[in-house]
């Protein structure tokens, strides 16, 4: 998308709102041009400070121990600032004492018994059922299609689901209580988390008298030098594992989708050699995951042109870390499937995984599902095509993550 002369980019942007295409984009790239940080109000009346950086920035942002991760640290700075509002003080129970919201050196803890259960060897033995769901799903779609509905959401629901062993016809209501997750919206995200946390609970419990070889009772048995996950602990990270383990997965899956089936050229080129560069390219082009979720500032920080102040509640944008410039040059805005890599300190050239400590545990699982399911569906339709016009494809008004609501395709053969 051109920005015009009186394009005046919107900084609640930055924090959902109902976009469509990859208006976003434009957004993100022209805040990032005026600056490193910016104001913005979360649905729930949260001020937030966003950032808008660079790839480079923002990793060194991503590994600064002045923005802190630790749950009862947040929970504490964010309610105290709803109460001087006078807003409901309620926050979802995402934001507890897993790996995603402990700082070192407890988080090396957490993160080494969660890693004894999601092991490199459990992920790539995934591969061979993810391929065949992904199959299964891509055959029972119909000639007129929504991506979304029939592929991008049920295959990272499915694979991670049994992974950790949710029984399949409780599988949509955890769907459910995510996708009310991610408003920010105090009215559906504190009951949705309520529930999934109590549904999580009787799981566990039901786990520990029938434990069996999924990951969830292997997170029950975990133990390293005697330590295993506290009952919180525990909850909180099957919580992380469900809400991560499928959302970001799906906006991937979409995202990439709709970046192949928009570039001429770049469905009919796609196959198995190219599929894991076309992935990578949409992970960096159009990130599914917009800005990471809360950091508290326990100093000021200084970036170049601006500042964080101490005390602040930061979300860290990734889009524009990704359309760096200074990384992949003057066609950085747009998806080129054929982009050669980057090299060095910019290697991936993006940071839609993160990086640093809280580097996504998932990636390696995320990037298999969205190969498996890309491939899948341009063997089935080598031909096919959007039935829309990419720019009026509603993203919805989700605040991390950066999805497709609906996405209709012709499959054509």
């Amino acid at each position: 998308m051109q920005l015009t002369a009186e394009f005046a980019p919107d900084r609640q942007a930055l924090v959902g709102g109902p976009l469509r295409g990859w208006q976003h984009h434009a957004h993100e790239d022209a805040l990032a041009r005026l600056g490193p940080v910016h104001p913005a109000e979360l649905p729930n009346g949260l001020e937030v400070l966003v950032t808008t950086m660079g790839l480079e920035p923002t990793r060194d942002l991503l590994n600064d121990g002045r923005l802190a991760k630790d749950a009862a640290g947040l929970r504490a700075a964010m309610q105290d600032q709803l109460a001087r509002k006078g807003r409901p003080t309620d926050l979802s129970r995402i934001i507890g004492p897993s790996m995603l919201n402990t700082d070192p050196p407890h988080h090396r803890k957490l993160r080494a018994l969660v890693s004894q259960a999601f092991t490199p060897r459990r992920i790539n033995a995934l591969r061979p059922a993810v391929e065949k769901t992904a199959a299964e799903l891509v055959a029972a779609l119909p000639e007129d299609a929504d991506l979304i509905a029939g592929l991008a959401f049920p295959l990272p629901l499915a694979v991670i689901c049994d992974l950790l062993g949710v029984p399949e016809e409780d599988r949509d209501q955890l769907h459910d209580w995510t996708t009310a997750m991610m408003t920010e919206r105090p009215e559906l995200v504190v009951p949705a988390s309520d529930a999934m946390f109590g549904y999580l609970a009787g799981l566990v419990e039901y786990k520990r008298e029938q434990p069996d070889d999924a990951l969830l009772s292997a997170l029950v048995e975990a133990r390293i030098d005697g330590d295993q996950l506290s009952p919180e602990e525990l909850l909180t990270t099957a919580i992380l594992f469900v809400v991560a383990g499928h959302e970001t997965t799906t906006g991937l899956i979409g995202n990439a989708a709709v970046a192949l089936l928009a570039t001429p050229g770049a469905w009919e080129a796609l196959n198995q050699d190219t599929v894991a560069a076309a992935v990578e390219e949409a992970a960096r082009w159009d990130s599914p995951i917009r800005v990471t979720p809360h950091y508290r500032a326990t100093a000021d920080i200084d970036l170049p042109g601006g500042v964080i102040p101490a005390d602040s509640v930061v979300m860290i944008g990734l889009g524009t870390a990704g359309r760096d410039p200074l990384v992949h040059g003057p066609t950085a805005d747009r998806f080129d499937p054929t982009r050669a890599p980057a090299t060095g300190n910019a290697a991936l050239g993006h940071a839609t995984f993160g990086h640093g400590v809280h580097y996504c545990l998932g990636h390696h699982l995320a990037r298999i599902e969205a190969r498996a399911a890309l491939t899948a569906l341009r063997e089935r339709a080598p031909s096919a095509r959007l039935a829309v016009d990419p720019a009026e494809l509603d993203r919805g008004d989700k605040v991390v993550t950066s999805t497709f609501a609906a996405v209709n395709v012709l499959l054509e053969p």
